[in-house]
């Protein structure tokens, strides 16, 4: 939603985060410092994919379930099969 308004949005991997000095990432309160690290190129973002590459991913990641599932249902159908 907010890339569609225009924001320019950062992906923090949190361990990165969690590992500079300061304090410890826990609550709102803590999202000023953690906009102040930002700010202060303590942290770099995390590759974000361009929407259409994202969506491919989604697609790709969805087929390999209904493959995975498939699998499942012809193992279950050979176990029933082997056990009549």
């Amino acid at each position: 939603m907010l890339e569609a308004e225009g924001f320019t949005c950062w992906l923090l991997n949190a361990r990165h985060v969690k590992n500079v000095p300061g304090r410890p990432k826990t609550d709102r309160l803590d999202a000023v410092w953690l906009a102040k690290v930002v700010e202060r190129g303590m942290c770099r973002p995390s590759l974000v994919h361009p929407k259409p590459i994202r969506q491919l991913r989604d697609v790709t990641r969805y087929r390999r379930s209904l493959v995975r599932e498939q699998t499942r249902e012809k193992q279950r159908l050979e176990k029933t099969l082997e056990d009549a």
